[in-house]
This record gives C-alpha cells, structure tokens and sequence, in this order.
C-alpha cells in the first residue's frame, strides 16, 4: 500500500497490474472506505493511538505537496462497486534493489548489501518475532547478498510501461537509489514525459551518481522538479556511528550540490529518531534550520525493539522532553522559517509528534537489548563504544 505496510503482492507471482486490483487490494480499500484498519497499515495506527502524526494522516491533511490527496482528488470517482480501480495513477514510490554503500543500524540486509553481520543481531527481531527474520533467510542466503527482484522481471517493465503516460509523481527509495543502474534505465524511460513529472527521493546523500553520464546533473535538469529527502540520524560522530560507512562532511558537500541544480524545489533533512541520537535531537533540528538550511522531518524506529527511543530510562526521556519543549519557541527565529512560514507549523508538529512518543509508551524494559545491540555491531564495525558517543549512558550502562 506504502512504504511502512506490509506486502499485499509479489512481483514474481503477478503483474503490477494484476496486483493494482488483487484480492488484498480489494480487500484494503474496503476497509478503508468502511473505517476499519486494516493489519496491513497497523504501523500508522499505532503512531496514531500514541498521539503521533502518522504517514496516513500527512497524507490526509494534504500540507505536504506530494500528499495523495492532492494528487488523488478524483479518485473514488473511479472506484468501481467491486473496489477495482483503472490501472492508471499518477504516483509511484519505487524501491528496486538492497544495494547500498551504508551499513545503518537500524537496517538490515533486505535494505543494504553492506549489512552482512546480520547474525549479530537476529535475536532481538526473533524476540519481538519480526517478520524481516523468516524473509532474510529466505532471500539472503549469504551476507551482502544483492537482491534485485525488478532487474529482469519483465512482469515488472510491462506494468511500468503502461503507467508512464499517466505519472506527475514518481519517488525513488532503496538500497540507495543514486548508485543504482536500474534507477538511471527508469528515469530514461521517465524523461521522455520530464516536463510533467515530479521526483522526489528518499537518498542518503553520500553520492551524486555513478559512471557513464549518470548523474543528478545530467538528470534531474530534465523533470519538472525534484525534491529530496536526505536521511540524516544525527550530527559528526553521532551520525558516523549510526550510518555505517557514512561520512557526515560529505553529505554537507552533497547537499549544498544538489541546491545548485535548478529544478530542484526543496531539500528535507529525514532524521531517524532512535535511541542512540535523539539526546541530541534539539541540536539536529537547529544544525538543519541554521547551518544546512534545510527542511527538520523526523520518523521514528519501529523496529528493531531494541532501538526505539521509547527504551531509554524515564531520567533520560526526561531531559530529551526538556529539550524538545525549549526548542519550540525558537522556531520561528530561523531565517529558513522566516522565508517559508509554513515549515514553523511543521517542525512544531515534529517537535510534538517525537514528545508525545516518547510519553506514550514505556519500552524501559528493553534497555539492556538496546545496550547488548550496540555493543555487538561495535565489535564487529569497530566503532564505539555505546557510551562514547552518547556520554548520558554512562551512568545505565
């Protein structure tokens, strides 16, 4: 349905097409339309019962410029008695492959080629009996192992093919979708409507291409505007500690790169809330505004357990809340506020959404997996320890 549901259809069993109006899909827009919830979107409802702005309700409310609402505003005009729907919609967000130059934490191998100490810490997603643990081993029967399901699926082209003429939105997330050949054929196939569509991109900024004229400079001139959302989970070693082989000065470089291009129409610092950075997340959201100028968006682990900021002791949610409630009259200071008033609305609600998630549940009962996680991936990455990079733990540790 999205990026955070479950799956409704494989593409190596069926068309894009076929999936478009598969029994799960039927099934999903009439429990929509009827005010159920349906299990496949259980991640936003549950942000939801915690007082959290979910992707769902983003997408509702119709602030942002790619909410489905704005680019679906005739769309139960189309729906048929039986719940189908004409193949023909004018966004797509496409995830090709897991090949990736990043190792974060809180990934996995399904996501990136470069996670391949995976059996360090299966146990914690077995405890909470995760679903990625029956898919990795059914798919990656070797660490780093590439998984390109799309690569020579002509099930996949075929569908795609269909669509082209009707896309204004097309996103792209990965892996890392700029070093991604795949991603390049794609967007020569897009090109030919450019002038009618919009990209956007959930990258992590640590490249600007690959080989052979494939590259934001040679392609992001050619489309009506791209937007860009670079994943960014913390500052310097914060962040360097968390996105594995990730180098935060080259990110800025890249960022600044990329605000040269002039189709491009805005650039989001994605800011993944967990426990190892969001003691410092009043200083991320100031570094973005002030220095990066650059839009703060937050989202927050759900998975692995061991990582989600709801685990840290009381004392230091505490101080994390503080934090947070200083920072909000600051907001409207920043000149990048000044200039687009809409984002003070917005980081308001960031602001809010990371409180009241750190109040509404209690997970302080899975400390210690989130210290033995770490302390695992910090022997076999060579990085660390824990406490260094977050000197607030000393004292639970």
């Amino acid at each position: 349905m999205c990026c955070r549901s479950q799956p409704i259809g494989w593409i190596q069993k069926e068309t894009l097409e076929e999936a478009w109006n598969n029994d799960a899909m039927k099934e999903v827009r009439r429990q929509v339309l009827n005010d159920e919830r349906p299990e496949v979107c259980r991640p936003c409802f549950d942000l939801e019962d915690q007082g959290v702005e979910s992707l769902r309700q983003r997408h509702i409310a119709g602030i942002i410029p790619e909410a489905r609402i704005n680019l679906y505003p005739d769309a139960l005009d189309a729906l048929h008695d039986d719940y189908t729907m004409p193949f023909e919609f004018p966004t797509m967000e496409i995830k090709l492959n897991n090949l990736c130059n990043l190792k974060c934490r809180m990934c996995n191998p399904l996501d990136s080629t470069q996670w391949k100490d995976w059996d360090q810490v299966t146990e914690f997603y077995k405890k909470e009996k995760n679903y990625l643990v029956p898919t990795v081993e059914k798919l990656v029967d070797t660490p780093g192992k590439y998984i390109g399901p799309f690569d020579d699926s002509a099930n996949w082209w075929q569908s795609f093919g269909k669509l082209l003429p009707h896309f204004r939105r097309v996103e792209f997330a990965g892996g890392e979708p700029l070093m991604d050949p795949y991603h390049y054929k794609i967007l020569d196939r897009l090109a030919v409507h450019g002038s009618n569509i919009e990209l956007k991109y959930a990258t992590n900024g640590t490249t600007l291409g690959i080989k052979g004229g494939r590259t934001i400079y040679d392609y992001w001139p050619k489309f009506k505007s791209v937007a860009v959302n670079v994943s960014i989970d913390g500052l310097h070693d914060t962040y360097e500690y968390i996105r594995g082989n990730g180098k935060f000065s080259e990110v800025e470089y890249n960022i600044k790169e990329m605000k040269k291009i002039p189709t491009v129409s805005r650039i989001v610092g994605a800011f993944t809330v967990q426990a190892n950075n969001i003691l410092q997340i009043d200083r991320v959201i100031d570094y973005f505004l002030r220095e990066m100028k650059i839009v703060f968006y937050s989202h927050r682990v759900n998975y692995p357990r061991a990582l989600s900021a709801q685990v840290l002791p009381r004392a230091l949610k505490d101080q994390v809340i503080a934090k947070l409630e200083a920072m909000k009259p600051k907001i409207k200071g920043y000149d990048i506020v000044k200039e687009n008033p809409v984002l003070e609305k917005i980081t308001q609600q960031q602001i809010q959404d990371n409180i009241n998630f750190l109040q509404a549940t209690d997970l302080n009962q899975y400390w210690q997996d989130c210290v033995n996680f770490n302390r695992r991936l910090d022997l076999t990455r060579t990085q660390g320890p824990f406490e260094k990079i977050n000197p607030e733990f000393e004292p639970y540790v």
